[in-house]
């Protein structure tokens, strides 16, 4: 038996369960605002991130198979509501118009990068390339890892994020100036 349920936000959630697991998906517009994070609250004050939703036929997804078990350790189960709140809103960045690429791995020309692009990135074209940014966090791999010395760091939404400039080929290049890679100080 499925279950619908209105995420705050915007959006909905539905779900089915299956013996001991519970299969999610989530589902919103795409409004070219930004990317938007699903979250599971507790009615006791439990909370448990299900993840970001992805652009998906013209709509943004999200799919997810939990334990009850998970959901009972983070205190989202049985009781609990659902938001899908802008995480990352795509207005506030600097340097022009970012959107969200579904296929990355499609615009570089090194065959050992298409291999690392198997998800959807922050991308900025401009006259000479582009540029492919995705959040950095030192905890987490990192996206493109074999090019991190030729990332820059920049802080948006007080948050680094490790940008990569490409040419129009789809080839990297390499920062020539100073200051383009290295640290920025995230408060």
């Amino acid at each position: 038996m499925e279950e619908q349920l209105t995420m705050r936000g915007g959006g909905t959630l539905t779900l089915r369960r299956d013996g001991l697991r519970v299969h999610m998906q989530a589902e919103r517009p795409s409004d070219g605002r930004g990317l938007y994070k699903v979250w599971l609250h507790g009615d006791q004050g439990g909370k448990l991130l299900l993840g970001t939703l992805a652009p998906e036929g013209g709509q943004l997804r999200l799919r997810r198979t939990v334990s009850i078990e998970a959901l009972e350790r983070a205190g989202c189960w049985p009781q609990f509501w659902v938001e899908a709140p802008l995480a990352f809103p795509f207005t506030g960045m600097k340097q022009g118009k970012w959107y969200c690429e579904q296929h990355p791995d499609r615009l570089v020309a090194d065959p050992i990068l298409r291999e690392q692009l198997r998800c959807s990135m922050l991308c900025q074209r401009d006259q000479d390339g582009f540029s492919l940014a995705a959040p950095f966090r030192p905890d987490r791999p990192v996206m493109l890892s074999a090019l991190i010395c030729l990332a820059r760091v920049e802080c948006w939404e007080g948050r680094p994020h490790l940008i990569w400039a490409f040419d129009q080929n789809g080839h990297p290049k390499i920062p020539h100036k100073p200051g383009q890679t290295g640290q920025t100080n995230c408060q």
